[in-house]
């Protein structure tokens, strides 16, 4: 899959719900056109990909550290929402300056509010996208995170065990969007085996396994079976991934709660 490609899944639903990237009414529509049918030039949804500010400064950031030239490879793209060892590379003092460079200016983060930020950040912090959850948070200001809404936003990974008969319903916020619902087939649910991130005696860890209904849209994610590895974002099935993605997703998140926990 490509970096570009991605990027779009796994931004897609925070977008459409408001938190992140720009507000424009045509722009879901455009990117849903480019992950069904890639309709829309890539030249576009790159200059739309842009205005993410929080992601597209983190993929700056880790092509940066290794050298590589295009902000949307997918190994850089994968490297910020799943993690892999191009995250090794990426120098404490270079996450900080990006804080507090890229997160400060209009809509976002003031420029003191985002000093004070970089500043805070604990050494062995990687550019990761559960970082950016726990540590930072929304840098538009657009939601105010709490445990449960960070469980939801940070990427999850589990195992699907089988399709739920509990019907698909859509949100009040997806129903605004009518532009977006005609171009919606109706999803259906799945169960999947995953673990939460919890709170016990003042430490962040990662839960017991549990049963969880998420969010399939086949049109997005079409090979789905019992078994499966898949990652979640806001409720929602994106993407099939590897055992060793699996891994590697845990191993960076532990990694994040592990400084949470150094913290408190």
């Amino acid at each position: 899959m490509s970096g570009l490609k991605l990027a779009v899944l796994y931004g897609f639903y925070p977008h459409i719900l408001g938190f992140c990237g720009p507000q424009e009414k045509t722009l879901p529509l455009k990117l849903w056109q480019f992950l069904i049918s890639g309709s829309i030039a890539e030249t576009e949804v790159r200059k739309i990909l842009k205005d993410f500010k929080a992601a597209y400064a983190y993929y700056r950031l880790i092509a940066k550290a290794n050298r590589i030239r295009d902000p949307f490879h997918a190994e850089v793209v994968e490297a910020y929402w799943l993690g892999n060892e191009l995250l090794e590379k990426v120098s404490l003092e270079a996450v900080k300056e990006m804080i507090a460079n890229d997160f400060a200016g209009p809509g976002l983060l003031g420029k003191e509010a985002a000093r004070l930020t970089a500043e805070k950040i604990p050494v062995g912090a990687k550019p990761h996208h559960s970082f950016h959850v726990y540590f930072i948070g929304s840098i538009t200001g657009r939601i105010e995170l709490d445990d449960k809404l960070r469980d939801l936003c940070r990427i999850s990974w589990g195992k699907v065990i089988e399709k739920s008969k509990i019907k698909y319903q859509t949100s009040k916020i997806q129903r605004k969007n009518q532009k977006y619902l005609k171009n919606l087939d109706k999803p259906e649910k799945i169960i999947i085996e995953y673990q939460p991130i919890i709170k016990r005696e003042r430490k962040y860890i990662l839960g017991r396994k549990e049963k969880r209904e998420i969010i399939w849209d086949k049109r997005l994610v079409p090979e789905l079976k019992a078994g499966d590895w898949v990652t979640t974002h806001w409720g929602h099935a994106i993407q099939v991934i590897s055992r060793q993605q699996a891994e590697s997703l845990e191993k960076y998140t532990r990694k994040t709660i592990n400084l949470i926990n150094g913290q408190s």
